[in-house]
């Protein structure tokens, strides 16, 4: 190899080491920076103001807190009868109270205790549940005496069933009955989250329900109706949601969730189905009663701060009931009271219903009952 060529080579390594050296230089990796975490926002359930159409107002309200036969102590139930009568679990003075259509004092049934003797006064403790029928019987959840107890139209025990327990004919806090086409007694049992279904003498034939928060089970629910199909509608005050169950028990549908706008509840009490066919729903602490079409649409609502103005009216609506001239009867357990309501004017067929407002999780400070407050429509 000649010095030319020797001195040729080295200028070339020379070369190609510097030009490796700037490219490795210049594609140097660089480090990878930290992840930053940034907490994720906890959404807040925002109250989505209604403005659409009323079809129900105020119409009158009776009651004082006492033990008068005109006045109440925190009622929680009502029923029509079907001579338009008004009956009342006064639940706080243990006793059935028979008003007129128009607020008149009629009747007054029970006393505190835990006695039941046929043909006789009866007792009760904290009854939550009533139901008149045709045929002039009064069947009463008498709640923390864990029974149902059955008057006839003097007021007199006819028959009671029922004990503490979760066996089938037992109770843990029975507060609502109904009656299907059949004849058959359907009783909510609360506290065991479910309901049982007897006939009319008190005879056991099913049960339907178990505590939990997936769409088919039920959480410390307050209310129960049937509507023409006999198809349960639940008011599962513990998920903040109404439920409801076909004849054979099978979850249909589940609607609702925590908040104060349209579909949204934060502890429905009551329920009935008008006349008129819609599906209304009160919402104890928010003070309303929301309406919804036989498809669970929300078609309107009644707020009783709206029309009731007394600055010291501070309402905590209960149980709801419709009499045959689609009025409504609902309880306000805080003014010792029933407020009547009467129908303006149906929603149309056609009436367009609000879009449902963005769900939002139920705030740890109001989950008392370990509901998940979200939606399942």
């Amino acid at each position: 190899m000649t010095k030319f060529t020797r001195l040729f080579l080295f200028s070339l390594s020379l070369t190609l080491l510097f030009a490796t050296d700037s490219w490795a230089k210049k594609h140097a990796p660089t480090a990878t920076p930290p992840e930053i975490l940034t907490p994720t926002p906890t959404e807040e359930p925002t109250a989505v103001p209604f403005k659409g159409k009323k079809i129900y107002t105020f119409d009158a309200m009776w009651g004082t807190q006492g033990k008068g036969n005109d006045q109440l102590d925190a009622p929680e139930a009502v029923d029509i009868g079907p001579d338009g009568k008004i009956f009342i679990a006064d639940t706080n003075n243990n006793r059935v109270l028979v008003w007129d259509s128009n607020g008149k004092p009629l009747q007054s049934f029970g006393s505190f205790g835990n006695l039941m003797a046929w043909r006789n006064p009866p007792q009760f403790n904290h009854p939550s549940g009533i139901m008149a029928t045709a045929s002039k019987k009064i069947y009463v959840a008498d709640t923390l005496n864990h029974r149902v107890v059955v008057l006839d139209e003097k007021g007199l025990a006819v028959t009671a069933w029922g004990s503490l327990g979760k066996e089938n004919g037992q109770f843990n806090q029975p507060r609502s009955i109904s009656r299907d086409r059949q004849g058959n007694v359907w009783v909510l049992d609360s506290e065991n989250s479910r309901y049982q279904v007897f006939s009319a003498l008190g005879d056991f034939n099913t049960v339907q329900g178990t505590f939990g928060t997936d769409p088919g089970l039920l959480n410390h629910p307050l209310a129960m109706t049937l509507n023409k199909i006999d198809q349960a509608i639940v008011a599962d005050t513990g998920n903040y949601r109404i439920q409801v169950f076909n004849n054979t028990g099978a979850p249909v549908t589940t609607q609702g969730w925590f908040g104060s706008g349209p579909y949204q509840f934060k502890r429905p009490t009551g329920v009935v189905v008008t006349k008129s066919g819609l599906i209304a729903v009160v919402d104890g602490p928010t003070g309303r009663v929301e309406f919804f079409n036989n498809r669970f649409e929300f078609v309107s609502q009644w707020k009783a701060k709206d029309e009731i103005l007394d600055k010291n009216f501070h309402p905590h609506l209960r149980g709801i009931a419709c009499d045959d001239q689609n009025r409504l009867y609902v309880t306000d357990a805080a003014s010792n009271a029933v407020i009547r309501l009467r129908l303006l004017e149906p929603p149309n067929e056609g009436t367009p219903t609000p879009v449902p407002p963005k769900p939002t999780p139920t705030p740890l400070e109001d989950n008392t009952l370990g509901g998940a407050g979200y939606p399942i429509r």
